[in-house]
């Protein structure tokens, strides 16, 4: 178990690395969801801050770590891919704690994609700034699929694999990130 969990820092490490990266994208994010699990739906939350470090112009390793309740930590790592006429983006991964996959789509924020109006450009210029001073954004649906129903699969040190997932088996969220320059 020491060498998986070595193996996965070293993993981890590497994504963030100068040595594949050709650009990046720091963000925040709010997270609210659903998680079901045997006894009915609760309600989430989350606070995260994360990196996309992009491989090539279409393909991103993408890390998240945050606040969350109820689950107080959590953390995501994934492999998404853009698209550069839309600037949509897909991606999937694992949820490291609570334990999940997921897929995820987002959906770039008009105001970012978009040229802003002259109205926008005057008001911009007032402030001394143009465009690129913009918060941009992306707005974002997930569905994840969690070890809940697994009650008797052990993981070492972890105890079971429903109780790693939080006894989740699906969440269902909605988020917004705002990207810094």
């Amino acid at each position: 178990m020491k060498r998986s969990l070595t193996v996965l820092f070293v993993f981890v490490l590497m994504i963030g690395s100068d040595v594949v990266a050709q650009d990046r994208l720091t963000y925040l994010e709010t997270n609210v969801g659903l998680s079901y699990n045997d006894i009915g739906v609760f309600p989430g939350l989350s606070f995260l801050y994360g990196r996309q470090t992009f491989v090539s112009e279409r393909s991103f390793w993408d890390v998240q770590s945050g606040l969350a309740l109820p689950t107080v930590v959590t953390m995501k790592v994934g492999r998404g891919f853009k698209s550069l006429r839309t600037g949509r983006t897909f991606s999937g991964g694992v949820r490291i704690y609570p334990a999940h996959l997921y897929l995820q789509l987002g959906f770039p924020n008009a105001r970012c994609s978009n040229e802003v109006s002259q109205r926008m450009k005057k008001r911009l210029e007032r402030r001394g700034s143009d465009r690129t001073n913009l918060l941009c954004g992306e707005w974002n649906f997930s569905i994840e699929y969690g070890g809940g129903q697994f009650d008797k699969v052990r993981v070492p040190i972890f105890g079971t694999l429903d109780q790693l997932s939080f006894l989740s088996m699906a969440i269902v969220s909605f988020s917004h990130r705002w990207y810094f320059e």
